[in-house]
């Protein structure tokens, strides 16, 4: 039986209307028939006069996968390890404030055990900020003896360097359709 991995990526924040725009993602997959480790990167801005304190929840793939270990959030704005909440097994929170027109760049990272044979990035949740992303750039790397079999979006490039196979994904005004895809 096919099991698939559903990595949800759907931030939102309530500013009491002021709106905090997530702009871009930079996010590497590491991937093996055990674990998808995800490191990401991501832009939210503020481009009203006023400044914005918003909490922002980041939701895990309970549903779908095993239990998410080692996560770590670090505000590279802030220059400072993030607290954050645990939403019981629906995901984490976190309080971010942005000034007047600025932009916050927050790294979040985590491990997941997988269950299956494939790994899901959910990239249609872009969709629910109303807006593409001005700049995205995935990157997948892999074992050079794993083999992946499906991607949903054709890699872009493909290096080989010393034991790893990487598969990078670059996009601009990036308004999803699909969720990415990795099946083995």
């Amino acid at each position: 039986m096919k099991t698939t991995f559903f990595l949800l990526f759907n931030l939102w924040s309530v500013s009491f209307g002021q709106r905090v725009d997530f702009c871009k993602e930079d996010i590497t997959f590491r991937l093996d028939s055990v674990h998808l480790d995800v490191e990401g990167y991501y832009w939210f801005s503020n481009n009203s006069n006023n400044s914005i304190s918003t909490d922002i929840f980041y939701p895990f793939p309970s549903a779908f996968g095993d239990k998410i270990d080692s996560i770590r959030i670090y505000n590279i704005s802030a220059g400072q390890k993030q607290q954050f909440k645990l939403e019981g097994n629906r995901g984490i929170s976190f309080y971010l404030f942005i000034a007047p027109h600025d932009t916050a760049l927050v790294q979040i990272g985590y491990r997941q055990k997988l269950n299956g044979d494939s790994a899901v990035y959910i990239l249609k949740t872009t969709q629910s900020w109303d807006k593409p992303l001005a700049h995205a750039e995935y990157k997948l790397l892999v074992p050079d003896s794993f083999v992946i079999k499906h991607f949903s979006y054709p890699p872009m490039k493909f290096y080989e360097i010393q034991n790893e196979k990487i598969y990078y994904w670059e996009m601009d005004d990036f308004m999803p359709t699909n969720d990415m895809i990795f099946s083995f």
